[in-house]
């Protein structure tokens, strides 16, 4: 089964994972994950993300992350691949440190912001390794402090538990204390269409975001259907479906061709070969077809569409 295209758009939030090959370790020593948080620092910097929390395990990562005008894919390539080329050069190594895609979740950050949070710091509590005072590698310990870094935003989630600082830091202590042995793991892993985390209105939400986003292009709304278009050129030139799909050359016939192309190809989804099966023509012909109406031609027509 092809894998799901990621769900990307401004203001997205996402649990993110991104563990080592095999189940390798990604981390030697601190020197490696001081160098992951140098990296993430950077890019937070070039690519404007809000970073919520981050836990860094031996063979993986947890990242809570909001993206802005950057897609998550660009911002995590650059992240990974960045990190995997240093470490390899540093221990003489070739090939993958992590293991193929990384895990994004789409989440509902309304309810889920608070619980993700304590969910990622308290992972190295769930794995045996330390104590939640001895967290050196998460973020909690930048929420103890009560402030916001130039890497982590603490102010948000802070917020939500006292408007003064010292009230919300203490709340937030207790908050993830009692979280200790009652967090479900499998809570945050019930996902709708494999890749959100949510209620059915939030799926149903991201699912107009998501078609909004794809039917758009150039400020364009391509959500015409080809019988629409099939209509608005026979109204335009007189031309009807049967004289498109047939074999006649002379002039009016060949700029109606020519107009349902361009205008299938602006305003619809349809992929090139299905433009060339309703009009009974090869996909390499298209490129031909659509040059017999000129740029200018095709301007005057757009202006009369009101679309």
């Amino acid at each position: 089964m092809p894998r799901k295209p990621r769900i990307e758009f401004p203001g997205a939030f996402y649990h993110i994972i991104a563990r080592g090959n095999r189940k390798e370790p990604i981390f030697l020593n601190d020197a490696d994950r001081k160098h992951m948080l140098d990296k993430l620092k950077r890019y937070k910097k070039r690519y404007n993300f809000i970073l919520y929390a981050y836990a860094l395990m031996d063979n993986h990562i947890h990242l809570l992350m909001e993206t802005r005008e950057i897609p998550l894919s660009k911002i995590m390539q650059g992240i990974l691949q960045s990190h995997t080329q240093w470490f390899n050069k540093r221990y003489d190594k070739v090939g993958h440190l992590f293991q193929g895609r990384y895990k994004a979740i789409l989440c509902d950050k309304r309810n889920y912001l608070l619980l993700l949070v304590r969910y990622i710091h308290l992972n190295p509590i769930r794995a045996g390794i330390t104590r939640l005072i001895q967290c050196k590698y998460t973020s909690h310990k930048v929420y103890m402090k009560g402030e916001s870094n130039d890497l982590v935003d603490t102010s948000l989630v802070l917020s939500q538990f006292s408007k003064r600082k010292k009230a919300a830091v203490e709340l937030y202590r207790e908050f993830v204390r009692e979280g200790i042995g009652k967090d479900k793991e499998e809570e945050f892993y019930k996902l709708r269409g494999q890749r959100i985390l949510g209620d059915k209105g939030f799926y149903e939400e991201v699912i107009g975001i998501v078609k909004e986003e794809r039917n758009t292009e150039n400020g364009i709304i391509k959500d015409r259907k080809v019988e629409e278009i099939r209509k608005k050129v026979e109204n335009l030139t007189g031309v009807s479906s049967e004289q498109l799909k047939g074999g006649k050359r002379n002039r009016s016939v060949v700029k109606a061709r020519a107009l349902f192309v361009r205008l299938s190809k602006q305003y619809t989804n349809l992929k090139c070969r299905d433009i060339a099966l309703f009009l009974n023509r090869l996909p390499t012909a298209l490129s031909y077809i659509e040059q017999q109406i000129t740029d200018n031609e095709f301007k005057q027509i757009i202006r009369k569409l009101n679309w």
